[in-house]
C-alpha cells in the first residue's frame, strides 16, 4: 500500500487496506527484509499489450511517504472488538521507511506479447507489497486502458496516424489516468465508456532465476524478430557484437538462431534504490511511439513471435 500527497489529487490510497495487513504480516514474522524479485506477467487473453503508466509510478514514488496524519489514521482502524489493527511498532516502522527498491519497466507505447513482463521488481519483499496498489492502478490499469485504444486501431487496420491529437489535461486520479492511458495507446475520449474490464492484476512472486534482468528486442531493419531474455549475467557479458543470436523459443519450444542487424533493450530503470531516474517524454511523444510499434507489428503473427532465454 503506498501513500502520496499530491496536488490535484483526490484519489484514496488507504481506500484498500489489504497490502498493509500483507505488510505487517511480514513484519511480525521476521520476513519483512527478504530479497525477492517479482515479475508481472502481461495477461494472455490479448493479442499484445500496450505499457504505459511508468511516469505516474514515478511522479508518485517522489511523494510516497507515510506522514504523522496517514500514521494517525491507520491507529484509528480496530477491529470488531474496538482493538486497533495496526500495531504500535508497524507503524513506527512505516513512519521512518525510505524505499530501497528497483523497478524496471519498458518505455510508455511499447507492445509486449503475451507473458513479457509488464513491470520487473526486486528488493526487500515488505516493499513490493507496499506499492502493490500503486503497480496496480498506475502500471496494470494504465495500461489496459492504453491496450484497449490500441486494440481499436489495430483491429481496423490503422497502423499509423497523420497528425497526433493534442494531448488532454487530467487529474492524478483513476478517471485522469484512463483519459491518459487512451491518448498513449492512439484513442480518443469516446472510448472511454467502452472499455471492458481486463484480467486481475497478480503481482507473482517469481523466483529468482525465473526473472529476467533484461529484454533485447532483435530486429532485421525495422522489422522486430524476436525478444531475447538475458539473467543479470548474461546482460552483462552477452556479446552485443553478435549478429547471430542463439535462443530457446517459449511459443515454439525450439532453439533458434536468429540473424539480425540490430538489437534494443527494452527495459529501463524507474525507479533505482527506491529513487525516480525516469526522464519524461511528451504524452504526444508516447502516443506516436504507439503508432510506430503498430506499424512495426503489423506484418508480424504475434501468435508465432519468438520471446525466449538467451543461449550463447
Amino acid at each position: 500500500m503506498s501513500i502520496t500527497l499530491m496536488q490535484g489529487s483526490n484519489f484514496d490510497w488507504l481506500s484498500d487496506l489489504s497490502p498493509l495487513f500483507k505488510a505487517q504480516e511480514l513484519w511480525f514474522d521476521g520476513s519483512y527484509h527478504n530479497q525477492v524479485s517479482w515479475m508481472v506477467d502481461t495477461p494472455s487473453d490479448t493479442p499484445f499489450t500496450i505499457s504505459c503508466g511508468a511516469a505516474l509510478l514515478a511522479e508518485h514514488v517522489k511523494r510516497f511517504r507515510f506522514s504523522p496524519s496517514v500514521i494517525f489514521r491507520l491507529g484509528q482502524v480496530t477491529d470488531a472488538r474496538g482493538r486497533s489493527i495496526f500495531q504500535e511498532s508497524f507503524l513506527n516502522y512505516l513512519q521512518r521507511l525510505r524505499l530501497r527498491i528497483n523497478v524496471k519497466v519498458t518505455p510508455e507505447g511499447t507492445l509486449l506479447t503475451p507473458g513479457q513482463p509488464l513491470l520487473i521488481f526486486s528488493g526487500p519483499r515488505i516493499q513490493a507489497i507496499l506499492l502493490e496498489s500503486a503497480f496496480q492502478y498506475l502500471i496494470w490499469d494504465s495500461s489496459h486502458w492504453a491496450t484497449q485504444a490500441a486494440l481499436v486501431n489495430w483491429q481496423n487496420k490503422r497502423f499509423t496516424e497523420s497528425d497526433t491529437h493534442d494531448a488532454p489535461t487530467f487529474p492524478f486520479n483513476p478517471m485522469g489516468w484512463k483519459k491518459r492511458a487512451i491518448y498513449i495507446g492512439g484513442g480518443s475520449e469516446d472510448l472511454e465508456a467502452a472499455i471492458p474490464a481486463w484480467s486481475s492484476f497478480d503481482s507473482g512472486n517469481q523466483e529468482q532465476n525465473k526473472v529476467p534482468s533484461q529484454i533485447r528486442r532483435l530486429f532485421d531493419g525495422e522489422h522486430p524478430l524476436g525478444d531475447v531474455w538475458l539473467t543479470q549475467s548474461q546482460d552483462h557479458h552477452a556479446n552485443v557484437s553478435s549478429l547471430l543470436i542463439d535462443f530457446h523459443d517459449f511459443n515454439s519450444d525450439k532453439d533458434l538462431k536468429v540473424n539480425i542487424t540490430r538489437f534494443l533493450n527494452l527495459y529501463k530503470h524507474i525507479l533505482l534504490k527506491g529513487h525516480p531516474i525516469l526522464v519524461g517524454n511528451s504524452l504526444e511523444y508516447l502516443r506516436r511511439r504507439t503508432w510506430k510499434h503498430l506499424e512495426a507489428f503489423s506484418q508480424v503473427d504475434l501468435a508465432r513471435y519468438p520471446i525466449g532465454w538467451y543461449q550463447g
